[in-house]
Parts: C-alpha cells; structure tokens; sequence
C-alpha cells in the first residue's frame, strides 16, 4: 500500500471540521486546520468546509511533497533506507509531527543502523503504540531491510 493509500486509510476523510484526539480542529484526512496555507485553502476556493475527497487528495498531495522533503533534510541518512522504511517514518511524522518523531531518538538510531528488530521493540514499548496499536503495528511491519 502506498504512503498516501495508507495514510487516507488510517486518518479517514471527513468534509467538515471536528475535533481530533488532542481536541484541535481538523479536516480532510487528518489536516489541523490551523497548519493548512494559503496554497492549500485555494484549492478548495480559499474555505475550510467543506472540503471535498479531491481537494483532501490534493492537499494530502503537498503536505507529503512536503514532509518528505523536511524528512530527508532532517535525517538525510533516510534517503538511502529503501521505499519502506522511508514511508513508514514519513507516516510516522505525519501522525506525530517531526518534532515529536524527533523525540524518539533511540529507535531513529536503530532504523539508521539496520536494527529493525531494537526499533520494533521500543516503538512497541511506547505511548504512541498504546494509543494507536494498529496503526502503530503497521508501521513495524514495514520496518525490514
């Protein structure tokens, strides 16, 4: 499944705001209101609601072109992981954020080193695993050379 499937498939779409875990507003597939841009509110006419399926795909579109981008600048080690292991922490940030990603210092180490099964191990330990278990369990799928 491809990053953008996967995502779509774990944050689900919604056309109107509502309030996500943290109890911020949110929209289309996971997008907090407050982050969206100029360039990404004109493509749904410069509105948040309501957003339809394409403009979210769009959206969605950017904010990846984007995000994998500040990954490779942050971690340029990442660029030379295969396509898995680069979805799976592009997912991981994208649910996080890079800044809360970047909290899990130990497990980016073993990833960087190859040691998929040390970084399964802690991500099955932490908070993040015990508040989405699934998305979190597919993620460690991924995690193999």
């Amino acid at each position: 499944m491809s990053l953008k499937d996967s995502i779509k498939l774990n944050e689900g779409f919604r056309d109107r705001v509502y309030k996500d875990s943290l109890g911020k507003d949110t929209i289309g597939y996971g997008f907090l209101v407050s982050a969206l841009n100029n360039d990404e509110l004109e493509l749904n006419g410069g509105f948040i609601e309501p957003m339809s399926k394409d403009v979210a795909d769009k959206i969605l579109e950017l904010k990846l072109k984007k995000l994998k981008s500040d990954l490779f600048g942050i971690l340029p080690w990442l660029k030379q992981k295969p396509l898995n292991i680069q979805e799976a922490l592009a997912e991981m940030a994208y649910q996080l954020g890079i800044s809360k990603m970047m909290g899990f210092v130990n497990t980016l180490e073993y990833i960087k080193n190859g040691d998929y099964e040390q970084a399964k191990v802690n991500l099955k330990s932490s908070l993040w695993y015990k508040q989405t278990p699934k998305r979190v369990e597919n993620l460690i799928n991924e995690l193999r050379a």
